[in-house]
């Protein structure tokens, strides 16, 4: 027979199989919220673990500079192999705007690299560790200094736009969003900074914004959906990449402005179902089920003998 240890260990060494074959990404979030606080007004910035399959939000800190200060964050970007996370703070911090910053996903806390010199509304990675930013001021894509955050836009400077997205999927290609969701879904040559008309955007909840962007660990593109208003209603969304499609997942909190996945530290399993997909959660339980299937058949034989 098997013993009550066993069946434990069995369903335990289950467990972890099925969270062994699931991506150890969560999808993070950000948002920039302004308010009136004793006749002047107060930014704050805030970080959310949020969950692929509706797009419901748990909170997971304060953003804090040093610690101490709070900020708005614009644009995240996880850099490959090191996974260290990189952000844009908002012109609206009450500390260092337009600069580029650390940023722990565990704690909240940030750490400043300097002063870019330019506003991003959003930033991305390419394959070689190389971080860009979309520059809606000049619209034009930016290379960014990680050592001292200095932005070398690219390319001819183009009419000024009103934020935008930037995502760069595993082969290169960079995606950008100058006309927001009712404009379209263009590429940039990262090398020479040139634009290359994409697919017009449709099928968005909100026709006004599409903030920020990224790629997930399968290549879906997801964006930030924004209808502009104070606080700002959002919603996450998907885009394929070839049509133009735009399909909403959910609901995100307010004012949400930045999107990355990157590897956080887990608190056990139930922090960790708290940000599966719901495809991810059924692929878990068929696992569970076949492992409690197998330890059935080795119980029954065991009984036989």
């Amino acid at each position: 027979m098997i013993r009550p240890t066993r069946w434990r260990a069995l369903a335990a060494a289950a467990l972890l199989f099925a969270c062994a074959g699931v991506s150890a990404e969560t999808l993070f979030a950000t948002s920039v919220r302004t308010f009136a606080s004793g006749g002047r007004d107060k930014v704050v910035g805030s970080l959310y673990a949020i969950n692929l399959g509706d797009a419901t939000a748990k909170l997971v800190a304060p953003i804090r500079l040093r610690g101490e200060s709070a900020v708005g964050i614009t644009g995240l970007a996880v850099q490959p192999g090191s996974g260290t996370v990189y952000a844009i703070t908002s012109p609206l911090s009450p500390v260092s705007p337009h600069s580029l910053v650390t940023l722990d996903v565990n704690t909240g806390h940030a750490e400043l690299i300097g002063p870019m010199g330019a506003d991003g509304s959003d930033a991305a990675f390419d394959p070689d560790g190389k971080l860009y930013v979309w520059l809606p001021a000049t619209s034009q894509v930016g290379l960014v200094d990680l050592a001292t955050a200095a932005v070398e836009p690219l390319g001819s400077p183009g009419p000024p736009g009103n934020g935008g997205g930037i995502a760069i999927d595993r082969s290169g290609t960079a995606f950008v969003t100058p006309g927001g969701a009712s404009g379209h879904l263009d590429k940039v040559d990262t090398r020479t900074g040139a634009i290359t008309r994409g697919p017009l955007l449709h099928g968005a909840p909100f026709p006004t914004g599409i903030s920020a962007m990224t790629f997930s660990p399968s290549g879906l593109l997801l964006a930030i959906n924004s209808n502009g208003g104070s606080p700002a209603n959002v919603r996450l969304v998907t885009i394929n990449t070839a049509t133009g499609q735009v399909s909403a997942i959910g609901s995100l909190p307010d004012d949400t402005d930045a999107l990355a996945f990157a590897s956080g530290r887990s608190s056990g399993v139930a922090s960790l179902l708290a940000t599966m997909s719901g495809r991810t959660m059924s692929l878990l339980a068929l696992v569970v089920v076949l492992a409690i299937a197998a330890g059935a058949v080795a119980l029954a034989k065991s009984l036989r003998r």
